[in-house]
């Protein structure tokens, strides 16, 4: 029969608003028999996000949005539903203006320039979108993570006789995380943690011709802001990425736990609270970092990380009498949402 109306209806139920934010829906294109009886009407329609292409008699073309396809096959005004295949379209052509417009006053429309196989020249149609191009539109934007992992610090210090011998001890790391995606392969992030760079110190002290080792355990909190550029590779569900840039920290707070030796005895001290010293403490810690990273589509939103990151001090912690330079690792995992 010949084409006598071409209509484009919209739904939005549930994930409407959440497609939407996406800015791309997926749908399965099928041609849909419909049982006798009256007219569909346009909201039993939208209930299934089903987009009308063409349509003759009980017989139509059309998209329905694939999470709501099953749904759609027990609808009481379906008869049959034969698919050929899934497609990806755009919101913003899912609407009066969408997949195929009619004209209704057979007014005489141009078919695009550049579509010269548009026959009838009172309808326009719109491309439906390649799945590699819709990949590549949906890696840009802005994104929110939050990262939970174990850190390590090994201070670069030159050794003195009242701090002995120092190793690295293992703390924690929490980061709040913000980003832009520019294209699939190159991104900036950064965000704000808070990021412990713990020591131990083992001094040996010779008491009355006896040699003892006493160590002491120094638990220092930062708030920290990374800056890092990031490059990926790897395909849509899992990519590796590379990160490099640099960090600016504010130290806290610092606990000691061990013992210090006095004149002629060792002392014992816990969970003492270390208190600053404006001539010898600096508190101002930046330099520069490098990461390697994972991460896995949970779904088109939602991204799995797991990486670890270094972090090199240029800036000593210590004004005198010697320098001293925090060297750092972080690891963990983390989840982003992509807007």
């Amino acid at each position: 029969m010949k084409k006598s109306l071409f209509i484009v209806l919209f739904l939005a139920l549930m994930g409407g608003a959440f497609a939407q934010n996406e800015g791309v829906t997926e749908y399965v294109s099928a041609l849909i028999t419909f049982k006798d009886g009256t007219p569909v009407p346009q909201d039993s329609l939208n209930r299934y996000g089903v987009v009308i292409q063409t349509r003759s008699g009980r017989m139509a073309t059309g998209l329905i949005a694939a999470e709501q396809y099953q749904a759609f096959l027990n609808a009481t005004f379906v008869e049959r539903v034969q698919p050929s295949t899934r497609v990806f379209m755009r919101n913003s052509q899912v609407n009066i203006d969408g997949a195929y417009v009619e004209n209704p006053y057979r007014k005489d429309v141009k078919a695009p320039a550049n579509k010269p196989d548009v026959k009838d020249r009172n309808s326009v149609r719109r491309d439906l979108i390649p799945e590699d191009d819709i990949r590549k539109d949906e890696a840009k934007g802005w994104y929110l993570g939050l990262m939970l992992g174990g850190s390590s610090n090994k201070p670069n210090v030159q050794k003195t006789i009242f701090d002995g011998i120092w190793y690295p001890y293992r703390g924690l790391n929490l980061e709040a995380r913000v980003g832009y995606q520019f294209n699939e392969w190159f991104g900036i992030r950064s965000g704000v943690g808070m990021i412990s760079k713990n020591y131990a110190t083992k001094l040996t002290v010779n008491i009355n011709g006896v040699s003892q080792k006493y160590q002491t355990y120094h638990q220092n909190q930062y708030l920290q802001v990374p800056l890092m550029a990031d490059f990926s590779i790897g395909g849509e569900a899992v990519r590796i990425h590379f990160m490099a840039g640099g960090y600016a920290a504010y130290w806290l707070s610092q606990y000691r736990d061990g013992y210090i030796y006095k004149t002629t005895e060792p002392y014992h001290f816990t969970g003492t609270t270390y208190a600053f010293v404006d001539g010898y403490d600096n508190r101002f810690d930046a330099g520069v970092a490098a990461g390697l990273g994972l991460s896995m589509n949970v779904t088109p939103s939602w991204q799995l990380h797991f990486e670890g990151n270094y972090y090199h001090g240029l800036i000593s912690t210590a004004k005198s009498p010697s320098k001293t330079y925090n060297r750092t690792w972080t690891f963990g995992m983390g989840v982003t949402y992509h807007f």
